[in-house]
């Protein structure tokens, strides 16, 4: 592995050029969605999770004795943007709901006595449940024996916009928070919507209806060509295994998803709105993202880090990034030349058996199995894109690089 590449040439311009080297990188593509589906919640535990969730709402507003109408139940998060992957190990997966209570009850509450109300709400089905767990701003309930957990955040309304959003959630250092998921993931989704001229459009569509207050768990099916979302995938997938054996003090400073979400969203709207004819498939964009991403950490007068939440001026996600003697701040670069240094690896590196333990540093054993079954029994000593490319049947622009073979692929897209 080269860990030093050089300056001269930057990232995303190296990388380019060995995908110039095809007209179809479609196999690595493939390659990352046959890794990614792997990440996912499968069928059989999001049908428990979805039961779960439709049951919240009725049980929180029976306990606490107000209209039906008046507990507003939703997914936000990961989940609300479709960019959820599996934990590595036995983790669990992390399903955030916000609870919008609202009525006479809710017009000016005590945070703390809201607080715990709703959390007694959340008793009395310990044996499906688990017992809730306070956190800072939710309630977890873990769920024993199922493969995902929930953390429930009641929220009231803020009229008035006092504390800077129509939410508020109890916040035990400064009584309530501002609180606004929704326009975080309406930005997202946004976005993440647009698309580049070398792709196809398609049209999903849901049948789905919503019963009353209770919004469905997206469940629109994510393809490759839906590059944000994966991209988003694929770092934190990263991001996860590089710091699964790290300090806890690693761990504590690690970069968090809300980061990498916001500065690849930034990244790739800029891509979109100043290069959107420069590229030629999924993988250029992505690498493209990474390389753009610490453009959008921003340092105010004092040199403070910033990286604003976009629908809400006043919240720096970067804001513990300023009083930890730059710990986060140092975890962030460190990750993020990493994830450079791993890319490039993978792409350029010759297949051997250095090439799986490498791709199982880098993604885990789904990485290592998505590999093998995205290549069958085309192990050839070949760089990875080019033999990525030549299993699949693509075509190369030089043919003495790689040697396409005939071989019957599906279409992930």
């Amino acid at each position: 592995m080269t860990t030093n590449p050089p300056n001269d040439i930057a990232f995303t311009a190296r990388l380019q050029k060995s995908l110039g080297m095809t007209r179809d990188a479609g196999r690595w593509e493939q390659l990352i969605m046959s890794l990614l589906l792997r990440l996912e919640l499968d069928k059989v535990d999001r049908a428990k999770a979805i039961k779960q969730y439709e049951l919240l709402a009725d049980d929180i507003a029976t306990k606490l004795d107000i209209p039906r109408h008046n507990v507003d139940v939703y997914s936000q998060g990961s989940m609300r943007t479709q960019t959820t992957i599996r934990p590595r190990g036995n983790a669990k997966f992390d399903i955030d709901i916000m609870v919008e209570l609202s009525g006479p009850k809710y017009n000016n509450p005590d945070s703390e006595a809201m607080f715990e109300e709703f959390g007694k709400a959340l008793e009395g089905n310990e044996e499906v449940t688990g017992a809730p767990d306070p956190r800072r701003r939710c309630w977890r309930l873990q769920y024993p024996g199922e493969a995902f957990y929930f953390d429930v955040t009641p929220a009231v309304a803020d009229m008035h916009k006092t504390y800077g959003a129509g939410l508020r959630v109890r916040d035990p250092d400064t009584v309530w928070s501002p609180s606004n998921p929704k326009e975080f993931a309406d930005w997202f989704c946004e976005r993440a919507d647009l698309r580049f001229e070398f792709q196809q459009e398609t049209v999903l569509s849901s049948a789905v209806e919503a019963r009353k207050s209770v919004a469905p768990l997206p469940s629109a099916p994510v393809g490759i060509d839906d590059i944000l979302r994966r991209a988003v995938q694929l770092m934190k997938l990263h991001r996860d295994n590089f710091y699964f054996y790290a300090s806890s003090d690693q761990k504590d400073t690690m970069p968090i998803s809300v980061i990498i979400v916001t500065l690849a969203t930034h990244a790739f709207e800029n891509i979109w709105r100043t290069r959107q004819r420069s590229f030629n498939s999924p993988i250029e964009v992505v690498l493209a993202i990474v390389e753009e991403m610490p453009d959008f950490i921003k340092r105010d007068v004092a040199g403070r880090f910033y990286v604003e939440n976009p629908k809400l001026s006043t919240e720096n996600f970067a804001d513990r990034w300023n009083n930890d003697q730059g710990a986060r701040a140092r975890e962030f670069k460190r990750w993020h030349k990493q994830l450079e240094v791993h890319l490039e690896a993978l792409l350029t590196d010759e297949y051997s058996r250095s090439t799986e333990e490498k791709l199982r540093g880098v993604f885990g054993q789904a990485g290592v199995d998505a590999w093998r079954n995205s290549l069958g029994s085309s192990t050839d000593s070949m760089p990875l894109l080019k033999s990525l490319v030549a299993a699949s049947g693509g075509q190369v622009a030089n043919p003495n690089v790689a040697t396409p073979v005939s071989h019957r692929t599906n279409t992930l897209a």
